[in-house]
């Protein structure tokens, strides 16, 4: 016989979420329950199948709550994490009919009415009243805010205390924007509070439909309609390992809406270029490509300069001569006379490749050289 527990389990994985407490206890008193706990195999496949479209049919005709509508009808909570593109009047109009109409919506999810329900008893609140509802949680939710992940050991039987080496430690974050602020606010939320269930909540409406966490979650307090962005932005940021910045790690992401159009996108994406270059070379890039040549002496000297006992230049430059020679297709590869010259030559192409726009014009040779950030020494 399957346990009630499994049951649910199979009807929650069928509707891809949770059966609603009110719901599970009206199948129980119909005795759906029951009836699928003498069932399994095949059988008990196409009964849950039959109770799942049970309940959707529930959840329609009689949802959980109605339509709470916004506090400041009007207003939008615009993307607050990622940077939004620029887009034409006609895609904006779209953008601003497409939040309106997914904020519309969303306004029927039962899990969103149950929470507003409980923890919101008084109505939606207001931009202006998020930083204090918030505070007043931060105060009331447990102190033990930190969450360790520990590796359970194969054959664990649950009796014996879990092994600490290897936990690791950390904290959930409730993103949210208020009024009064340019940024998204985030404060430390403590495991089963009611701040981490509106963190949960915010994640989960988030990812269905195309919002920030952070949008996310104020709209669950107010219900001002979440802006979404028809092309987002991120760039990358300035990375360092072992005191090193590590440009050619910095990516440029864009997040596209279909409704956008080609153009609207390639803009977007050279705005964002200029403006990562412009930040990762102190307004100092210079906009001047690599040729193929220069590119393949890049590829040719790296790992070759890079060994425990690398190879020498004047090595080197008698090897890349001797191996252009064999190259097909790319008839402007250079022959080297000087080692020096080749030196010279290589240092600046691989910093080119590694550092975009920032070792190009005069002077980018002795900088390449005394900087060393490629190791050609």
């Amino acid at each position: 016989m399957v346990t009630e527990l499994k049951v649910r389990e199979l009807l929650n994985k069928r509707l891809r979420g949770a059966v609603d407490d009110d719901i599970w206890a009206y199948l129980q008193d119909e005795g759906r329950v029951q009836d699928l706990q003498a069932l399994d195999g095949d059988e008990l496949a196409e009964e849950v199948k039959a109770v799942a479209a049970v309940v959707r049919s529930l959840r329609r005709h009689f949802p959980l709550g109605s339509p709470a509508g916004s506090s400041e009808p009007g207003r939008v909570v615009p993307p607050s994490g990622r940077k939004s593109a620029d887009v034409g009047d006609r895609s904006t109009a779209f953008a601003l009919a497409l939040s309106e109409n997914v904020a519309a919506r969303a306004d029927r999810d039962r899990v969103t009415a149950e929470f507003r329900r409980v923890h919101l008893p008084d109505g939606l609140l207001t931009l202006d009243q998020i930083e204090a509802w918030v505070a007043e949680r931060v105060q009331e939710q447990p102190e033990q805010k930190a969450i360790a992940r520990i590796a359970v050991p194969e054959g664990w039987d649950g009796k014996e205390p879990l092994p600490s080496a290897g936990a690791s430690v950390f904290v959930e974050r409730l993103a949210y924007v208020a009024g009064g602020y340019d940024t998204v606010r985030e404060v430390v939320v403590a495991p089963g509070g009611v701040l981490d269930r509106l963190r949960r909540l915010a994640t989960g409406l988030a990812i269905s439909h195309g919002w920030e966490p952070s949008q996310a979650a104020t709209w669950v307090l107010t219900g001002v309609t979440p802006l979404i962005g028809l092309i987002r932005i991120t760039e990358g940021a300035h990375n360092v390992r072992e005191s090193n910045w590590t440009a050619w790690s910095e990516r440029i992401t864009l997040d596209v809406h279909p409704a956008a159009g080609p153009e609207e996108v390639a803009d977007a994406y050279r705005a964002a270029r200029k403006r990562l270059d412009a930040r990762r070379t102190e307004g100092q890039y210079r906009a001047r490509s690599q040729g193929i040549a220069q590119l393949v002496l890049a590829r040719f000297v790296a790992r070759r300069r890079a060994q425990p006992t690398p190879t020498p230049w004047s090595t080197l430059r008698a090897e890349w001569n001797a191996w252009i020679v064999e190259q097909e297709g790319y008839e402007d590869l250079k022959s080297y006379s000087f080692d020096s010259v080749f030196r010279r030559d290589a240092q600046v192409a691989c910093a080119r490749v590694l550092y975009r726009g920032y070792y190009a014009g005069r002077g980018a040779a002795t900088a390449a050289a005394n900087d060393d950030m490629s190791g050609l020494v």
